[in-house]
């Protein structure tokens, strides 16, 4: 019974019932005309056989749809009533449901859960075209699964296989599904609410995983936080989001961050709890350990369903407009599903994923790995030899990595030292991957192909290459685009560029959200009126339909009216001796607007000077127009946690030489 529930409680706003009305009013029973007695006399074969004529229940609908019951029944009544004009709607409630009111079924409406402000507002940032919602919802792009509904799966068909290995510990799929409800509990004990944001920043360790399934078990937004970040870089991201609680690592030599994060409370209204993980306890904090160990196992009441947001990710942006990108289960999960064939998991696998779980592409990884029940191989940090002895150790038969991962074991030397003979499969993502790479990789790999994946936080996995092609389409292009997604790549006019033409990479697709949280200003910029979002990459289409990424739209330098992409430029760079890093940005020029920059990363007890850079491009038939014209060394490169060079960050950096 819904009658007479605020929305707050059912967890509706205005956009849900424009994303999903049409298609539940269409799909309702409520609306078809019934011919015959094969209802009335209870001939189940003749109602199966005419589903599609009859429509489907309430129920039905919310388990395709991935909404509650309540949701769909108070949609469909005002769709009802719109389409009708019925006035006295509320009565509507009453109707196609074939159960009379009883008093032992009616909970009085003061006691029914409901949603904070934060928790509606964050829904509206689900708030898709109705055409989109409906094709996915047709096409079962969309459906009723969730997180917790494949790790219930799991820990009930195969209870005592191992669900994640880490560096001197594992753990079955029955231990961490019982200590994620256990912590779910403990949330909801502490007055965490469902549609509520929790907050983590925490490396790919067990902790990580059960806290993960735990915010969604209870119905919680998880919203990740990088590993570098510190307290005044997760002040505005924390308000934004509105969070209610932050995991955190112990303290140690370099940061402190329970008594940083315990000093931000009074600065986040909203942030009422910082959970540690680790032994000692700062004043203030609770601890993680504790809050499974004392939570029950009591079945939640109100868990999450598939048009729930899950999860809520920082892209860029600035401090005081954070480009905040929320996933529903529908749009996160579908990604893992259409992307499925190309990788033909299975639970014997053994997946390591060298991007942070704080990062999409991991949350993406980890939700591949649960989906089919595999076990996930966890490496806290990254460097070259903790790499190649977690391969070697482990045995892992899918690897994603990085770019610039596989760089620095190949200029360490530990690359061709490695043992891969256990992976099968090697997928290479998170910034543009220059062959040399990729063919590096596959040639110390026995028994396994190395593939291209692109993606981004907005939509996940993009454009693949598939395994069973060649080494050369492999290594040297990102393939086209994963199942049921769409690409083009159009010019500085909007027009669609021809094969072979620079263009900016637009996509759309089941994963593609619907707008960035509480930012107009930049949904404006990224989606196009007829639904395309502007990822901001260049890329080009071969004959053979294959993308290659070219560069950043905002990277482009524009040298006295000539425009300069200096992605190739940097990868040549790279291969310098001396160099470990390069990446090369714009610099203001009076005369010119603006002249290249090369910042470097140097070797250990490496030098090197901008003739030398200049004398290694015409080395490599480099166009003279292309060499930088000036040169920063730099102690440390800015990454992302997926290690791409933050290049906003490089003009910090004044030693130029």
């Amino acid at each position: 019974m819904t009658r007479g529930l605020k929305r707050s409680q059912i967890g509706i706003s205005e956009e849900m019932i424009q994303t999903y009305g049409e298609s539940i009013f269409e799909m309702s029973h409520n609306i078809q005309v019934r011919r015959g007695d094969a209802v009335r006399e209870l001939d189940w074969e003749q109602i199966e056989a005419t589903r599609a004529e009859r429509g489907m229940s309430d129920a039905e609908l919310a388990r395709q749809f991935g909404l509650t019951h309540d949701q769909v029944t108070y949609i469909r009544t005002i769709m009802e009533r719109r389409k009708f004009s019925r006035h006295n709607y509320h009565r509507l409630y009453d109707l196609g449901g074939g159960r009379r009111f009883r008093n032992e079924r009616f909970i009085p409406h003061n006691e029914r859960f409901e949603y904070r402000a934060e928790a509606i507002e964050l829904r509206k940032a689900l708030d898709f075209d109705p055409r989109t919602a409906s094709k996915h919802l047709r096409l079962k792009n969309w459906n009723g699964e969730t997180v917790p509904q494949w790790l219930e799966k799991w820990a009930k068909e195969k209870p005592a296989a191992i669900a994640a290995i880490d560096i001197d510990r594992e753990i079955t799929f029955k231990q961490i599904y019982e200590d994620a409800l256990c912590l779910a509990n403990s949330f909801l004990g502490l007055g965490i609410r469902k549609g509520d944001v929790i907050a983590i920043q925490l490396p790919n360790q067990i902790e990580f995983m059960t806290v993960y399934f735990a915010v969604s078990m209870m119905g919680g937004v998880l919203s990740t936080m990088h590993i570098p970040y510190r307290a005044g870089e997760m002040e505005p991201l924390l308000k934004h989001a509105s969070a209610r609680a932050i995991i955190c690592v112990d303290s140690n030599n370099n940061y402190d961050a329970p008594a940083e994060l315990v000093k931000l409370r009074k600065k986040v209204d909203t942030l009422e709890h910082v959970i540690v993980v680790g032994k000692s306890l700062t004043t203030g904090t609770l601890s993680l350990t504790a809050l499974i160990d004392r939570g029950k196992q009591d079945r939640i009441d109100n868990p999450p369903v598939a048009s729930d947001p899950a999860i809520l990710c920082f892209t860029s942006g600035t401090s005081s407009a954070p480009k905040a990108v929320v996933h529903s289960y529908q749009t996160m999960l579908a990604n893992n599903r259409v992307a499925a064939p190309i990788y033909n998991m299975s639970d014997d696998d053994i997946v390591l994923c060298g991007s942070p779980f704080t990062h999409a592409f991991g949350i993406c990884v980890l939700n591949f790995t649960l989906m089919v029940g595999a076990r996930a191989l966890l490496m806290p940090a990254f460097n070259p030899a903790s790499l190649i002895k977690c391969i070697e150790i482990n045995k892992p038969t899918i690897i994603f990595v990085a770019p610039a991962h596989i760089a620095a074991c190949l200029k360490s030397g530990s690359l061709e030292a490695g043992d891969f003979s256990s992976v099968r499969l090697a997928t290479i993502s998170g910034s543009v991957c220059p062959p040399k790479i990729a063919y590096a990789l596959e040639d110390v790999m026995p028994n396994g192909a190395v593939g291209q994946m692109w993606g981004m936080t907005e939509c996940f996995m993009g454009l693949h290459t598939p395994f069973n092609e060649t080494a050369d389409v492999r290594c040297e292009s990102v393939g086209g685009p994963t199942p049921t997604f769409e690409v083009r790549l159009v010019s500085n006019d909007g027009a669609v560029v021809t094969d072979d033409q620079e263009g900016a990479l637009e996509i759309r697709g089941c994963s593609v959200i619907a707008g960035y949280f509480n930012n107009t200003d930049a949904n404006r910029v990224a989606f196009t009126g007829d639904g395309w979002f502007r990822t901001g990459d260049l890329a080009k289409r071969d004959s053979r339909g294959l993308f290659h990424i070219t560069g950043r739209v905002k990277d482009i330098i524009n040298r006295g009216g000539i425009k300069i992409n200096p992605t190739d430029v940097e990868a040549i760079i790279d291969t310098h001796p001396a160099i470990l890093l390069s990446a090369i940005a714009p610099i203001p020029d009076e005369i010119l607007g603006e002249r290249a920059c090369v910042y470097v990363q140097l070797q250990p007890d490496a030098s090197v000077s901008l003739e030398e850079i200049c004398d290694w491009l015409a080395s490599n038939d480099v166009a003279k127009m292309k060499w930088p014209e000036q040169l920063v060394v730099i102690e440390q490169m800015p990454l992302t946690p997926t290690r791409k060079i933050i290049k906003g960050a490089l003009s910090l950096n004044k030693n130029v030489i």
